[in-house]
């Protein structure tokens, strides 16, 4: 980026463009998907899911546009370390970092955060279930019967003409049957003379002369043809839907069970509550910055590997803790090395000591220069706070009126730095997407169906290096 520093104003237009850009994308997602999967109207479906996905691919430009605007695409780093900045009252109140600041009952609260971790962790899931029903799907009907359905198609049992090209087929699985092609007649409902159509059966028993088949045609226009099958074996042709019922159930259950996941998992590592008020069973302790540091959890299970994370290092008057939190060195100014600040947490989650009981609890840090940061402290560490920390309905003084807290949340400016290659990617999966509204073959369809849950995977893998950069 050419502008050695970030306004205000620049974190404001960065934040709107990212809240827009990401609603337009999520609806033209919600759109495209919803028509896809339950409507039966092929010739208002394609133009309905183009102008949807053109949407989307109008905010990943607006995007770019935006980075473009402000000099470039900016490192997570530098947005990061800007986070921490910003007008204090310091000066106005008179306090120093040595003196004991008033901590507030009400702080910002993280809920947009969980909000936004929720909705990217689904948006890539629904993007892989969206784009193999895509493929799998058909998005129009069948040439023939996209004829017979416009003119008036009526099911009808037919008597055979003639039979050739007889197949015997005895599957591993299922009962064997015929296939053959054969010559119905077709009745006019003008009166005329029955027309004659070829059609390929499949049957039980083989076909002879005399016999009578039920196909699908157009009764005022036999002469476009006939197709062989009753209404349940055409049903989902004749209605127009891309998928067949039970197909859309299946991949629907598939996408439930995975929200499902995604929801136990999101509560396990960071609970459902939004933390935008203390509460009198909540503890606080004061801290000091040390740095920032790597965190080794105990494996769970023996045999196990030990999982990291990132996390700032706290030191309280009990010993050092780790403030479990996404940050390296470079996201954060050596001026916030010793910085003093609150540690509240949750001491209540994951004390029930059950098996499923979560490792970790939610955690604030507020610092003396009206920055917050949300985070979590293992469980462990709130155990040995507990003796040094202070409930937080015990702590004399409420922060006075006018004090304004700010959030450390570098996430919420995702559109200044996603990079060229997150922005490929999204508009490669859209392009693919679109491509599958139209009658391409199979073997493209499925070419498309398996390269878009890989742009999926990569999309998420491309964002967290985005985030990653000192690492």
């Amino acid at each position: 980026m050419n502008r050695e520093t970030i306004t205000p104003a620049d974190f404001k237009a960065t934040e709107k463009v990212g809240r827009w850009s990401a609603r337009l994308g999520f609806l033209s997602g919600a759109v495209t998907f919803a028509l896809w999967f339950f409507s039966s109207e092929p010739t208002l479906r394609r133009p309905a899911i183009l102008v949807a996905l053109a949407c989307a691919m109008l905010s990943v430009v607006g995007i770019a546009l935006h980075q473009r605007k402000l000099g470039g695409r900016q490192p997570f780093h530098a947005v990061a370390a800007a986070e921490f900045t910003g007008t204090t009252q310091d000066a106005e109140r008179g306090w120093s970092n040595s003196e004991l600041t008033p901590i507030p009952r009400r702080i910002p609260s993280r809920r947009q955060q969980l909000w936004r971790s929720f909705a990217g962790v689904v948006g890539v899931w629904s993007i892989l279930v969206g784009l193999i029903s895509m493929a799998w799907g058909s998005p129009q009907r069948p040439a023939l019967v996209e004829q017979i359905h416009s003119a008036g198609a009526v099911f009808a049992k037919v008597q055979v003409a003639k039979v050739s090209d007889v197949r015997f087929h005895n599957p591993s699985r299922g009962k064997s049957y015929y296939t053959a092609k054969t010559v119905v007649e077709l009745p006019d409902a003008k009166g005329g003379e029955p027309v004659p159509a070829t059609v390929t059966t499949k049957s039980p028993d083989r076909l002879t002369s005399g016999d009578r088949v039920s196909v699908l045609y157009a009764s005022t226009q036999p002469q476009l043809g006939a197709v062989a099958g009753d209404k349940d074996d055409l049903e989902d042709e004749l209605r127009g839907a891309a998928l067949p019922v039970r197909l859309v159930w299946l991949l629907l259950t598939g996408w439930g069970i995975g929200l499902c996941v995604i929801v136990v998992l999101g509560y396990i590592e960071r609970g459902f509550r939004s933390f935008s008020r203390l509460r009198s069973s909540d503890s606080a302790i004061r801290g000091r910055i040390l740095r920032v540091a790597q965190f080794h959890h105990t494996p769970s299970e023996p045999g196990k590997s030990a999982s990291k994370s990132q996390s700032l290092v706290v030191e309280t008057a009990v010993g050092n803790v780790h403030f479990l939190v996404s940050i390296t060195e470079r996201d954060m100014p050596d001026s916030m090395k010793g910085e003093q600040v609150w540690l509240c947490w949750d001491g209540r989650r994951g004390t029930g000591g059950m098996r499923f009981s979560p490792r970790v609890t939610p955690a604030v840090l507020i610092s003396d220069q009206d920055w917050v940061m949300h985070g979590m402290l293992t469980v462990d560490e709130g155990r040995l706070l507990a003796d040094g920390g202070i409930p937080v309905h015990k702590l004399s003084g409420e922060a006075e009126e006018g004090r304004k807290l700010r959030t450390w949340d570098p996430h919420s400016k995702w559109s200044l730095y996603v990079s060229p290659l997150t922005l490929g990617l999204l508009a490669l999966i859209i392009a693919g997407a679109g491509l599958m509204t139209f009658d391409v073959s199979s073997g493209w369809r499925w070419t498309v169906g398996i390269a878009g849950p890989l742009a999926s995977a990569l999309l998420a893998g491309s964002y967290v290096m985005d985030t990653k950069p000192s690492q």
